[in-house]
């Protein structure tokens, strides 16, 4: 066999293995990239899809979850984890009202806990304290050991202006998750609510030292450092000599004017 003959042979073996792995690695390609249809065999198990969408939250790429749902989810509309993931992210990228409607197809098809946290955050970044109180109780009714829906409860009963029962709440919420830099952070807040600057801040430097960059519920939700900024703040006129004694409601002003803040806060 001449040595032209032998490189042609071996040539065309060659393109027969490389050329069937080109197509199949561009048919993957245009699949992931395509718009989402519903005809035919789908191009991946539902699990392909909540894999890549849980690493997506791990990379706190909300971007890449929602378009990642978005395709599994024109396959599988029911699958109640892909649904709960595409709410949770739309609430980290502000659109609640998105959030709150996307998490209710879920919890029909599957009730759990998480999926009424995952809920009640979205109603208490719309301001709608009631609805995340009844997400907060029906997850505890199913689970009196998970302790987001205490949070979300605090937080609710908070915005009510019932802050003593609040304490109760996220102090069971800390009670089982003690190094949560979140449960600290919203028992900070409730503290400041009441007029409790030594506790607040104190709670609020727990949360900064356990964590200080943890993911919010939502955007607008504030920092434990801006809280505590705006604590020692509106603390220091409390502790002015001049501003009580311009009047002896002055403690109590200051007090409304944490709350009213706090409460600002939450509803960013």
């Amino acid at each position: 066999m001449t040595p032209i003959r032998r490189f042609l042979i071996i040539t065309l073996l060659l393109l027969c293995l490389v050329l069937p792995a080109v197509s199949a690695a561009a048919s993957t390609a245009a699949i992931s990239s395509a718009p989402a249809v519903t005809t035919g065999v789908p191009p991946y198990n539902v699990s392909v899809y909540l894999v890549d969408t849980r690493a997506a939250v791990l990379g706190e790429n909300w971007t890449e979850v929602i378009r990642v749902t978005t395709r599994g989810l024109a396959w599988y509309p029911e699958n109640a984890d892909l649904l709960c993931q595409q709410g949770y992210a739309y609430r980290k990228t502000g659109q609640y009202q998105k959030s709150v409607d996307t998490v209710s197809q879920a919890i029909p098809l599957d009730p759990k806990p998480v999926r009424y946290a995952n809920r009640g955050y979205g109603y208490l970044a719309l301001g709608n304290d009631t609805a995340a109180l009844a997400d907060a109780e029906a997850g505890i009714a199913l689970n009196a050991t998970y302790p987001v829906t205490y949070g979300v409860k605090a937080l609710a009963i908070s915005g009510m202006g019932k802050n003593p029962e609040a304490l109760d709440a996220i102090g069971t919420a800390i009670a089982l998750t003690p190094d949560s830099a979140h449960y600290w952070h919203v028992k900070g807040r409730i503290l400041a609510a009441e007029g409790d600057c030594a506790g607040a801040a104190a709670a609020l430097e727990k949360s900064i030292a356990l964590d200080p960059t943890y993911t919010l519920p939502y955007p607008g939700f504030g920092s434990a450092g801006e809280n505590l900024a705006d604590l020692n703040t509106a603390c220091a006129k409390t502790a002015s000599p001049q501003a009580t004694a311009k009047s002896p409601l002055g403690w109590i002003a200051v007090a409304g004017v944490i709350g009213a803040v706090i409460v600002a806060g939450s509803r960013r």
